[in-house]
């Protein structure tokens, strides 16, 4: 197998590289794209890996190659030699992780990437390569804010997302939230006390700290 990961600390290319620290039993090689200059959206990568441009893929020893950081994650879940499944062991907890992955995505990293991307330190990243709704920051801001706050009622009493263990949850809001408070403080603030005490246990994983350096040539955990 081989990951296309990125030479920034991009949210997605973060995700996967969580996963992988935290799941455990993984061998592959790495090819790094330069993200910071765009590579990812030049002709050569469109054409070979991502017709997208988007990173991370993973090429299979099929040839075939998986888009997607939850189907990425998906299938490293599936094929590690070892470890603890971070998409669940029984049909009923890969659902109720599945969900929590999804109401992460959709209420409060989607709208914040949105957000993002319409400022303009996104538009000179992109550079005409997406496009973008500056019009729409307001309304991005305040739908992942809303998302924030259910999510810190939903936190009560639990140490995280899905229960009392890392999940795909977890990876998933903690890649993007983690790569991207600098950028957006407010996400972060310490009157929503279950969402910042979540975020404190998150940070304070070795893999936190590791997940923002790109992978070298070989993956073998």
């Amino acid at each position: 197998m081989i990951l296309y990961d990125a030479n920034a600390p991009g949210p997605n290319p973060v995700t996967v590289r969580l996963f992988v620290l935290e799941r455990g039993g993984l061998s592959f090689d790495v090819e790094t794209v330069d993200l910071a200059n765009l590579a990812n959206r030049a002709k050569a990568y469109r054409t070979t890996v991502n017709a997208r441009g988007e990173l991370p893929a993973l090429r299979l020893d099929s040839g075939k190659v998986i888009t997607e950081i939850t189907a990425i994650c998906g299938y490293f879940d599936e094929v590690a030699k070892d470890g603890r499944r971070l998409f669940g062991e029984t049909a009923e907890e890969r659902a109720e992780i599945h969900m929590w992955t999804r109401r992460a995505y959709l209420e409060i990293c989607l709208p914040f990437v949105t957000w993002w991307r319409g400022t303009d330190a996104g538009e000179n990243l992109y550079r005409g390569n997406r496009v973008l709704f500056p019009e729409a920051k307001r309304n991005m801001r305040l739908l992942a804010e809303t998302g924030l706050n259910q999510l810190d009622d939903d936190l009560e009493g639990r140490d995280f997302i899905a229960g009392d263990r890392i999940t795909m949850a977890d990876i998933m809001l903690y890649g993007f939230m983690g790569s991207q408070t600098n950028a957006v403080p407010r996400l972060n603030p310490p009157g929503r006390q279950n969402v910042a005490a979540w975020f404190d246990r998150m940070a304070a994983r070795e893999s936190a700290a590791k997940m923002m350096t790109a992978f070298d040539t070989q993956v073998a955990n």
